[in-house]
C-alpha cells in the first residue's frame, strides 16, 4: 500500500513538474526581452496555470503552454464576484515589499494601540500628502501605524528629491518630515547612506504613479488620500 502511494505521488509530482517546464519553455519563447517566467502554480481552474512573468500581473496559461491570456480572472462566490487576479497582484506586491523593506527604511509614526500598519509612499511637496500628515494623530488614535517610504514624484533629479533625502538623513527624521509637510523651510542636508533612490525605484516597480499611495499589510494598493475614518473602514 505504501509503495502504491509513493508511486502515485511520484507520478503526480513528475507530471506537475513536466507541465511547468513545458509552459515555461513555450511562454519564454514569446516574451519580450527582459521578461521571463519566474514561477508557475496551479490556478483554481483545472489545467489552467498562473504564470509569474516578472510583472505585477500574472498571465494564465493552458496545461500545454500553447494558449494563454493576460487579463482578470473572477471567481463566482454565491451572488458576488471575487477578482482572483487582484488577489495575485496583492500577493506579489506584498512579497516584493517584504523582501525589499525593513524597519530601517521607514519613517514611522506608531500608534500606541496599534491595530493596523500601512506603508505609504509619500512626497513632501504633495498637497494630499500634507493633508494626510496633518491628520497623522487621528490615524494613530484610530490604531493605525503609518510607515512612510519616499517617493519624490518629480524624480531623482529634483528639489523634492533633495528635500525628502534631507528628512531621511536627519537626526530627527519624524520632526524634519513634519516641518517640511507643514511648508516650513528646512536646511537641506544630503547624506550618502539613505534609501530614497531605492524607495523611488521600488515604487515604480510595484505600480506607484502618485502620492500618497497607501498599501495595506496584505499588499492591496489604495491610491490617493483617504480620511482617517474611511481608511479605518477600508482596513476593516
Amino acid at each position: 500500500m505504501k509503495l502504491l502511494l509513493f508511486i502515485f505521488i511520484l507520478v503526480f509530482s513528475s507530471g506537475t513538474k513536466s507541465d511547468e517546464l513545458l509552459i515555461s519553455s513555450k511562454i519564454n519563447a514569446v516574451l519580450p526581452d527582459g521578461m521571463s517566467v519566474q514561477s508557475i502554480k496551479e490556478s483554481q481552474i483545472e489545467n489552467l496555470f498562473i504564470v509569474d512573468i516578472g510583472d505585477l500581473q500574472p498571465i494564465y496559461a493552458s496545461k500545454n503552454g500553447e494558449f494563454f491570456f493576460y487579463g482578470e480572472l473572477y471567481a463566482v462566490e454565491g451572488n458576488t464576484l471575487q477578482n482572483t487576479t487582484k488577489d495575485e497582484i496583492n500577493l506579489k506586491r506584498k512579497s516584493i515589499l517584504d523582501e525589499a523593506l525593513s524597519k530601517d527604511d521607514f519613517i514611522s509614526f506608531k500608534s500606541k494601540n496599534e491595530k493596523y500598519r500601512v506603508t505609504i509612499f509619500t512626497d513632501v511637496d504633495c498637497g494630499y500628502c500634507r493633508k494626510f500628515h496633518n491628520e497623522i494623530k487621528d490615524f494613530n488614535d484610530l490604531g493605525i501605524t503609518v510607515n512612510y517610504v519616499a517617493f519624490p514624484r518629480s524624480g531623482l533629479d529634483s528639489i523634492s528629491y533633495n528635500k525628502i533625502v534631507t528628512a531621511w538623513c536627519s537626526e530627527d527624521p519624524k520632526s524634519t518630515l513634519t516641518k517640511m509637510k507643514q511648508g516650513k523651510d528646512v536646511q537641506l542636508s544630503l547624506c550618502q547612506d539613505h534609501p530614497v533612490e531605492n524607495h523611488f525605484l521600488l515604487g515604480q516597480k510595484i505600480g506607484i504613479t502618485g502620492t500618497p499611495a497607501i498599501i495595506k499589510s496584505d499588499g492591496e494598493l489604495l491610491p490617493g488620500y483617504l480620511p482617517p475614518e474611511e481608511l479605518l473602514n477600508r482596513l476593516n
